[in-house]
């Protein structure tokens, strides 16, 4: 069986027909190696950025229009920001600021790493193309990235949910499971509770890439589940030359001065992708002559 109808780097959306339960499935390997290949985090950090990527790859399922969702975590630790995007086209990015000095322990959970004070946050954001943003934020509290996630999505959405986050290697497995809005009886909690501790059961069983077909009733044995095609899942980032002039130019002809003087050309680098741009003197010489041509003295510019 290859990897791919084993169900790698990809995403399915699933329900349960015989309890009130819906839910969604990924499993990310070798687009996560692509992410990180750029970067030299410490062990800790790699792993918790690839379960930040599982998870928002499955609230990125939900999205009904062009958007993109943002996680984020924020505090004065020694990793200050860990920080993942995942769009509706189901592609993904990670980055993660790491303090040059500090000293991570491989299990290093995510508040003692990002907030060991405890005033770290950490915030939900979805952002479409078109229309309002909405951005949650909650206080960074102790304990896993799905345990954090799921009270998150309890208490925002008013309806049950559980995540569940497994790694084994390079390879991540996600599950999100919701309970129906309309099910709220005596026998709906006794069967939500039920699909809850099978799902418990299998993510504490040894890794099993199998087809959703097959692993999704292996899991919830004894239920009618309906699957729907599996989605592609990839490692995508949005910089661009043009985004790399854009921060240039909200820098200042005069940050940049002396760096030009010096080098002759300015450098920046992508910190979720670690791609490289090398912009020369005579590019950013354009860059602020088009900008003081659009905006003459006079015209409302800040001078």
């Amino acid at each position: 069986m290859d990897r791919i109808t084993a169900g790698f780097d990809q995403l399915t959306r699933f329900w349960l027909e015989t309890a009130p339960a819906r839910g969604v499935v990924a499993r990310l390997d070798e687009s996560m190696v692509s992410m990180l290949q750029h970067h030299d985090y410490p062990v800790a950090v790699s792993l918790l950025l690839r379960q930040l990527v599982g998870a928002a790859a499955l609230l990125a399922s939900n999205l009904k229009q062009p958007a993109q969702v943002v996680l984020q975590a924020q505090g004065d630790g020694a990793v200050p920001l860990l920080c993942v995007e995942a769009t509706d086209r189901l592609t993904f990015r990670a980055y993660a600021n790491v303090r040059e000095d500090a000293n991570i322990a491989a299990d290093a959970d995510l508040s003692s790493l990002v907030a060991p004070d405890g005033n770290g946050r950490f915030v939900l954001t979805i952002a479409p193309e078109e229309g309002q943003m909405y951005q949650g934020i909650v206080a960074l509290h102790a304990g896993s990235v799905s345990s954090l996630l799921a009270d998150y999505l309890t208490n925002s959405q008013q309806t049950q949910t559980r995540l569940w986050l497994r790694q084994d290697g390079d390879a991540l497995e996600a599950m999100l499971l919701e309970r129906l809005p309309d099910s709220r009886d005596e026998a709906s909690d006794s069967a939500w509770e039920a699909v809850v501790a099978q799902a418990e059961t299998a993510f504490a069983l040894p890794f099993m890439p199998f087809p959703y077909s097959e692993w999704l009733p292996f899991v919830f044995t004894g239920h009618d589940v309906r699957v729907h095609a599996a989605q592609a899942l990839s490692f995508s980032c949005s910089c661009t030359v043009e985004r790399v002039l854009n921060a240039l130019r909200l820098v200042g002809r005069e940050e940049l001065q002396p760096l030009i003087a010096e080098q002759g050309r300015v450098e920046s680098r992508c910190e979720f992708c670690g791609k490289r741009y090398e912009v020369s003197a005579t590019q950013l010489a354009d860059l602020f002559d088009h900008v003081d041509a659009s905006h003459p003295p006079g015209s409302g510019t800040v001078h």
